[in-house]
């Protein structure tokens, strides 16, 4: 026979809702983290990104912005003509800018100021970059100048 003062093993409601509770601060900490993890791994992509891009820039910079001035003859009587808000394919929403910045103390150089920009989170992230290039014409028209031909703008 059973001994009716002897109580049912087992968990009571509020060791129950105890449990519960903890399970939920458990699984709440963890989706949250990984929300900050996926908003980091976005950001150091576009800054690795961003990397990558600032020697594509300076090349294409230097073979489609840099032209003689209207009217100009000599070599060294050159303009640059910025890119502004261009598309960065394989990141979308990446754009950049390129700009050139000329010294009189070095008429030889340029200061490229790149910059891109991008939003994280619902915040415009701007970088800037810095190179410092030759101030000469494309390789294209230095060779077909010292060739005797006219240097001609081609499409490619």
């Amino acid at each position: 026979m059973a001994d009716p003062r002897r109580t049912e093993a087992g968990f009571t409601l509020a060791e129950m809702l105890a449990a519960l509770g903890i399970l939920l601060f458990g699984v709440t900490s963890l989706l949250a983290a990984m929300a900050s993890s996926i908003g980091q791994r976005r950001t150091a992509d576009a800054r690795l990104e961003t990397t990558a891009l600032v020697e594509h820039v300076v090349h294409r910079a230097q073979e489609e912005c840099v032209a003689l001035r209207d009217g100009g003859s000599s070599p060294v009587d050159l303009e640059f003509k910025p890119l502004v808000d261009q598309p960065w394919p394989g990141f979308p929403g990446l754009l950049w800018s390129v700009r050139a910045v000329a010294d009189e103390d070095r008429p030889t150089v340029w200061l490229l100021r790149i910059e891109a920009k991008w939003f994280d989170g619902g915040d415009e992230v701007v970088s800037e970059f810095l190179r410092v290039v030759p101030r000469q014409a494309p390789l294209r028209d230095r060779v077909l100048t010292s060739r005797g031909g006219a240097a001609e703008n081609t499409d490619r």
